[in-house]
């Protein structure tokens, strides 16, 4: 298998999903010997779910077995090299694997100059001690953007929580895991927050550069840096654009006063103590009726999205 580490190293970039993670991605993937690949959960994922002992390595077939079948994976659209495979790879041969397979990839859309690997699988910060311990020179990004913008993006798609409630819990659980890994590792870690890198994606990219030790290039700011699978672009209609400032409080708009007051209440002082401010607005009590309506539709929702999210991938072919 190729040797592929020297100066070379990833970023990873992670947070609540639809909290920027693929527009700052797309920002940084522009760089200067920069390659920002698709998502790819399964580089920990996989070694989860083997329950991997690096003392012992990963039995190669087991390995290409679960990779095989990973959709994220199956996303980058590259050849596996097989062949090259020990029969047990151990912490460094998987290291090895990974950027093999950013190689192939960044082959694909002519940047095989990269030496730095951006990630942006919003994951990245829930099992950071696997990836540090695989990549020592590991860094991360968090981006942190407003519950209620986060709401009013995901409820409408295919996949994701569709209840403000949910939404809220979510981001919760994130932020745990961002302020967790910021204790545990001041040093490798930048939290950024969303509002801010697209009100001022100059300011805030030239401090991430700096933090990454990337160099900063006014270009970045069109985030131009990604090419999108097919099966998100729908998903991401403002990646490859620069940032929209309307986004910044679209929730404003797309949210109803029951789901911002549901956030804002779920939440409590967490909200403002990472500054963001309550419209404190508290509507009517919901009849018995109302939430019977409302349960029924929250699960008929949640059907539906399942379903268009797997008519999604077959369409696909994953």
């Amino acid at each position: 298998m190729k040797n592929t580490e020297v100066n070379r190293r990833p970023i990873f970039i992670g947070g609540c999903p639809r909290s920027g993670t693929t527009m700052l991605g797309s920002m940084l993937g522009s760089g200067d010997h920069c390659i920002t690949t698709p998502e790819s959960l399964f580089k920990q994922e996989i070694p989860r779910r083997l329950s991997v002992d690096w003392s012992v390595g990963i039995n190669r077939r087991e390995f290409i077995s679960a990779l095989t079948k990973n959709f994220e994976f199956k996303l980058w659209e590259i050849p596996l090299p097989v062949d090259s495979l020990p029969l047990i790879l151990t912490k460094s041969d998987y290291r090895n694997l990974l950027f093999n397979l950013v190689d192939s990839y960044a082959s694909t859309v002519n940047r095989s100059d990269w030496k730095v690997w951006v990630d942006h699988t919003p994951r990245n910060i829930i099992r950071p001690l696997m990836m540090l311990d695989i990549f020592p020179n590991a860094r991360f990004i968090s981006i942190v953007r407003d519950p209620r913008g986060v709401a009013a993006s995901i409820i409408p798609l295919d996949w994701g929580p569709n209840t403000a409630r949910d939404v809220a819990k979510l981001w919760a659980d994130r932020l745990l895991a961002i302020l967790a890994l910021e204790s545990a590792f001041p040093d490798k870690c930048l939290r950024v927050k969303y509002e801010d890198l697209v009100l001022n994606p100059q300011k805030n990219l030239q401090a991430i550069c700096d933090f990454s030790r990337i160099e900063f290039e006014s270009s970045m700011v069109l985030g131009k840096g990604f090419k999108l699978p097919d099966y998100t672009k729908e998903q991401h209609k403002l990646v490859g654009k620069a940032p929209d400032v309307t986004r910044t409080d679209a929730w404003k708009r797309e949210l109803t006063d029951q789901q911002i007051y549901q956030i804002e209440r779920l939440l409590g002082d967490l909200l403002e103590m990472m500054d963001y401010t309550k419209i404190g607005f508290r509507p009517p009590p919901q009849t018995i009726s109302q939430r019977v309506i409302l349960r029924a539709k929250n699960e008929v929702g949640r059907f539906f999205k399942k379903r268009s999210r797997l008519a999604r991938m077959e369409k696909y072919g994953k």
